[in-house]
């Protein structure tokens, strides 16, 4: 089930003291896909997938990929969309599908730090995608 739709865009500007996604510019367009769907009390390893794709929305814009940026990424949309970090499949439609690990590492600072590696997506979780992707 699809949970939101949406084309997000930065500026690479800090607003608000905040760090932002990346200091360059950037959009991607996000999809927010709800995968358990069933009503039995049974507790998912992963029950959400968020699908990104770059999205320039400006001809001249340089657009920024996520690739070095998902933990900032991850952090901000979990945090405006109320999703767990580590319950959430980080899928980019690129060349290839990759799928972001983001492993915590110790909390040194204010805010969770994140090591992060890509794999090729899994079989099952292209199966589980595949609807969801032909749009975008």
């Amino acid at each position: 089930m699809i949970l939101h739709d949406f084309i997000y865009e930065w500026d690479g500007k800090s607003t608000k003291g905040e760090k932002p996604i990346s200091w360059w510019p950037g959009s991607y367009h996000v999809k927010i896909i709800k995968l358990a769907t069933d009503k039995k009390k049974i507790s998912y390893l992963v029950h959400t997938a968020v699908i990104l794709k770059n999205a320039s929305a400006k001809p001249n814009m340089m657009n920024t990929s996520l690739k070095n940026y998902i933990h900032n990424f991850a952090m901000k949309i979990s945090k405006e969309y109320d999703i767990d970090i580590d319950k959430t499949l980080w899928i980019e439609l690129d060349d290839k599908i990759r799928v972001a690990q983001l492993k915590a590492n110790q909390k040194i600072a204010p805010e969770m730090r994140y090591s992060i590696s890509w794999r090729p997506i899994r079989p099952n979780e292209l199966a589980m995608i595949t609807t969801y992707i032909k749009d975008m």
